[in-house]
């Protein structure tokens, strides 16, 4: 039998479950007696049993900090949650969920039952507007680096990407190239859509034609399988959201008996750790996943301590980093 969640008292009992969050954890004198009687009966119907482990910790002087990524098979995710794993102090501890849109907005509200104090949420969610709206109503600290687009409710961290795409855009065109390829996935984040927008006004203000080749993730595996694709794309040059993607493209050429940089200019995204070991080297756009772990943890630490804080939107730099991958165009 599945076992029952807080969404589960709240369907019940017909309030929301910022409102079983605060009756069940004893901060709820602002409801009437009624609604906290018709709570405590939902909750007795259905079985809910909070966390305890969980409530133990926040009731103590440990600290409990959620994190949602997309996932944690991409280098850049794994990188961020480590990254703030090294961060955290002795007193504090870190729950990990991952997810995509509806999965991440299921994440997040199950990290309320987990009696988190915050959350930085990676992924992109389906309804951010709702889901920070109800951590405001549960009193959770929220920081976000996607879905900075009319989202006033949380505080954001996020890099440049609008300047990342460009720094691509202007590296290949200093190179000669005048058809290229762009390499992404069916469906784009925030952070994703400013990237290719940019690149591709660079490319059309340059008088450069841009070829768009969709694929089925951001994985290596996606990138291979896009390889044929491109290489009847008579583009000269490919322009990889992620480095996954880069080095998926990469490998998928060479075979079809393409060699890169010479018959192909690739340009990857992140700068994961192993993008300077992959032979050729991948020239990339270089997100400071440190910094952006580091900046998000500070700013939520900040909004848990005091809630009337002004709300923070920090955009981190990006950066070129040119290696193997890429070459001038020889005519």
């Amino acid at each position: 039998m599945k076992k029952a969640s807080i969404k589960d008292v709240a369907r019940l009992a017909d309030v929301s479950i910022a409102t079983v969050s605060q009756i069940l954890n004893n901060k709820g004198d602002r409801f009437s007696e009624a609604t906290r009687e018709k709570v405590f009966a939902a909750r007795d119907e259905v079985g809910y049993v909070p966390n305890i482990s969980a409530r133990s910790l926040k009731k103590s002087h440990y600290m409990l900090i959620g994190v949602v990524v997309p996932t944690l098979a991409l280098p850049y995710f794994g990188a961020f949650v480590q990254h703030l794993q090294n961060l955290l102090p002795e007193n504090m501890s870190l729950s990990i969920m991952s997810g995509e849109q509806k999965q991440a907005d299921a994440a997040v509200e199950r990290m309320i039952e987990a009696g988190v104090s915050g959350v930085i949420v990676v992924s992109q969610l389906a309804d951010p507007n709702r889901i920070a709206d109800l951590l405001k109503q549960c009193g959770i600290a929220m920081v976000v680096t996607e879905n900075h687009d009319d989202l006033e409710l949380a505080d954001v961290v996020y890099t440049k990407d609008q300047a990342g795409g460009r720094l691509a855009a202007e590296h290949l065109i200093a190179e000669g190239h005048k058809r290229v390829a762009l390499l992404g996935n069916q469906v784009f984040t925030d952070n994703l859509f400013y990237r290719a927008g940019s690149f591709k006004a660079t490319m059309e203000e340059a008088g450069v034609k841009v070829s768009e080749i969709t694929t089925h993730n951001m994985s290596k595996q996606s990138g291979q399988a896009a390889a044929m694709a491109v290489s009847i794309s008579h583009a000269t040059a490919t322009f990889a959201l992620n480095d996954e993607l880069a080095i998926g493209v990469i490998s998928g050429l060479s075979k079809l008996g393409w060699h890169v940089p010479d018959d192909m200019s690739v340009i990857g995204y992140d700068d994961t750790d192993y993008a300077a070991f992959y032979q050729p080297s991948l020239t990339t756009i270089h997100q400071p996943v440190d910094i952006v772990a580091k900046t998000a943890l500070d700013v939520l630490m900040a909004r848990i301590a005091d809630h009337r804080l002004d709300r923070q939107k920090i955009a981190v730099d990006v950066s070129l980093v040119e290696r193997d991958s890429t070459r001038p165009l020889q005519v």
